[in-house]
């Protein structure tokens, strides 16, 4: 950060914070004589503490929103920065990190890819290569990978090459995946970007990401803001519009207040590698889980290390072509904050760690009360009628004063929808994001939709963070069987097991405050809306052909479905003419069966200290299932043990070749 511009942005961090808490002070004091006129009650107490913690929150970030909205309108064709191609250092490499778990093959390697051919168009794909981590533990889907891969490796396509590698045991989850590559390949290259299995980033932005850190030396990470995809689903559609909408003044306002000190997501940002391998090693936190062991979200704690180290870490919001997908249904987008929420819950204890500063600090508060405001909520909203009972009984709701206090809280509702409005303005203003939006009609509808889905959700999301919040600190986490997709998205059976405490919460909260006061339901109206019908609305928003009508009705539309990206188009292409399925239930007999195959799996798992011996119990398991003809039938225990042994793996090897018929053996062998 220039030395200029440190005083103007300390003064604004600083500013920004008090005028926060001043707008929590007012509120508290123009709602405590609406509850209180001679004493106050707990439950008064409590809700007026709740006040202003939550509107002191909601006011930090529709002030960063105003922040970006004014910078946008000062400066409104700063976004996107238009590229040319770079030309990298001669001795410049950089490695793209793809870590993976268990995922959908077909779509890891379209997006794969679709990159290396992206990066291909620029001319400069020598300058990078390609890693895919894998942690997989089904064996079907870690030789669905290996085939893919070398698919991909026969092909003489001049592009960027790619390495796999398959860890046996994966400690750290996708940390541990990262130091180990940093640990084995990190000195061969200068920068690294790591990716999550469904990241997309264009040739050219991985070029102007390079550039950037080749023309600041301090600049250790460079984070990019990507823009989710949205599939058939109305979930995802509905994310992809409103992060396209939105997100650029949220970013920008969010990147300005934070400068040099900025935060890294996990993904799709470049790393110094040297810097990160030497300064951002994790170590597990004293005591157990759920506060203690494995740092979870370690991107955050990655950056303030690296920020600790003396390195930058910014946002740079005017690098556009990064991407990412979205969750189709409800429960997968929960499952995903849930992944999330032990980890910020463990910042509580990073907040106090020695030299840190103070923005990090910040970043590690906010993760956090990201979750814990749920509760908060929740405690608020069932404390509020207690409250609001004694407001009647003492004042009755002709009462001016209360009347103040109900209008004081529609005006804070109104500061979570300002943004919205923010930019909304934006786009009407720009004549090309306008088209791409599909036109003032259904730029305007598609804004009001999004808006009452938003305030539907919002209850329900609430209900799955406190309830995950709770389960962490109680060491446990909330399991959820594999969902049975019906083609229209979730089945009524799933959205019952999910949705069930939620719809009965939302009667027992309805059921209260009508009893205490129609008037109360009335302004509880759209808390208990989304609760009660939580489970049919989830359905609806997960449903493909609800979201294949908006398609063609023009609505919940973003720029980039009018002007496709290209490598988005790649992508779908690839996509579209993969001649693997994702999962073959016999690729493990193809397995035994192809000798290059086997040869080659062995020599990865001798250079990645990957070989382990099956036990004598395994192996007598194998042989009495290959003996009948049934490799589908062995466990994936079983099958991993023995994708682990080389001996064994050739020792079967020559077994099917002896026991199954020629004919069988050459199909498979075909195939």
């Amino acid at each position: 950060m220039p030395a200029s511009e440190k005083p103007v942005i300390h003064f604004a961090r600083f500013g920004l914070l008090a005028a926060s808490l001043v707008v929590g002070f007012f509120a508290t004091t123009i709602m405590w004589p609406a509850i209180v006129r001679n004493q106050a009650s707990v439950a008064d107490m409590i809700a007026i503490s709740l006040l202003f913690v939550l509107t002191s929150w909601t006011a930090l970030w529709f002030g960063v929103s105003v922040i970006g909205f004014a910078l946008v309108l000062w400066n409104p064709k700063r976004e996107p920065l238009k590229r040319r191609i770079h030309k990298p250092n001669p001795f410049t490499h950089t490695a793209i990190l793809l870590p993976v778990y268990n995922e959908d093959t077909t779509l890891v390697f379209a997006g794969l890819q679709a990159m290396r051919e992206s990066l291909g168009k620029t001319g400069q794909a020598d300058h990078f290569d390609f890693f895919l981590l894998s942690d997989s533990t089904n064996p079907d889907i870690w030789l669905a990978e290996e085939k893919r891969w070398r698919q991909l490796c026969r092909a003489s396509d001049g592009l960027s090459k790619v390495y796999y590698r398959h860890r046996r045991v994966n400690t750290g989850r996708k940390a541990g995946n990262i130091a180990d590559f940093c640990k084995r390949w990190g000195a061969a290259y200068d920068f690294m970007i790591p990716l999550d299995a469904d990241s997309l980033v264009e040739g050219e932005l991985l070029l102007e990401m390079v550039r950037q850190m080749e023309a600041n030396p301090q600049l250790g990470i460079l984070q990019t803001p990507p823009l989710p995809l949205g599939s058939s689903s109305l979930l995802s559609r509905s994310q992809q519009f409103i992060s396209r909408l939105c997100g650029p003044i949220l970013s920008r306002g969010f990147a300005w207040l934070t400068g040099a000190d900025g935060n890294y997501w996990g993904h799709n940002a470049i790393i110094r590698t040297a810097a990160f391998t030497r300064y951002c090693g994790l170590s597990e936190l004293p005591g157990q889980q759920p506060l203690g062991g494995e740092i979870l979200s370690h991107d955050f704690v990655e950056a303030a290390l690296m920020r600790r180290a003396g390195y930058e870490v910014r946002l740079a919001t005017d690098l556009v072509g990064s991407y990412e997908q979205s969750p189709t249904t409800l429960p997968e987008y929960a499952q995903r904050d849930q992944r999330w929420c032990q980890g910020n819950m463990q910042h509580t204890r990073l907040i106090v760690s020695r030299f840190i500063a103070p923005m990090n600090r910040f970043h590690f508060f906010t993760g956090m009360l990201a979750y814990v405001s749920s509760p908060l909520w929740m405690l608020f909203l069932f404390v509020s009628p207690l409250a609001f009972w004694g407001m009647r009984t003492r004042h009755g709701f002709d009462d001016p004063s209360v009347w103040s206090g109900i209008a004081l809280f529609a005006g804070i509702m109104t500061l979570l929808l300002l943004p919205r409005l923010f930019g909304l303005i934006v786009a009407l203003g720009n004549a090309e994001a306008r088209r791409g939006f599909g036109g003032t009609f259904r730029l305007m509808s598609s804004t009001a939709f999004e808006l009452v889905l938003s305030v539907l959700l919002a209850p329900i999301m609430m209900a799955f963070h406190t309830l995950f919040v709770f389960t962490t600190l109680q060491g446990k986490r909330v399991e959820w069987n594999s969902q049975h997709r019906t083609e229209e998205g979730l089945s009524w059976g799933d959205a019952w097991r999910v949705h069930r405490g939620q719809t009965f919460a939302g009667i027992a909260l309805a059921a209260l405050a009508y009893l205490l006061s129609p008037t109360m339901l009335l302004w509880l109206a759209p808390i208990v809306t989304g609760l009660v019908f939580s489970i049919p609305l989830s359905i609806f928003i997960s449903s493909s052909a609800w979201g294949d009508r908006f398609r063609r009705l023009g609505l919940l539309q973003i720029p980039e479905e009018t002007d496709v990206p290209d490598i988005i188009s790649r992508f779908q292409y690839h996509l579209r003419h993969s001649q693997t399925p994702s999962r073959d239930p016999r690729v493990f007999e193809q397995f035994l069966l192809d000798p290059q195959w086997i040869g080659d799996h062995i020599v990865s798992l001798q250079a990645t200290q990957g070989v382990a011996r099956a036990n004598l119990h395994t192996l007598q398991r194998v042989r009495w299932n290959m003996a009948r003809q049934r490799c589908s039938e062995l466990s994936p225990a079983d099958k991993l043990a023995l994708l682990s042994d080389p001996n064994a793996l050739h020792h079967f090897h020559f077994r099917a070749w002896s026991t199954l018929r020629d004919g069988k053996a050459e199909s498979h062998m075909r195939n």
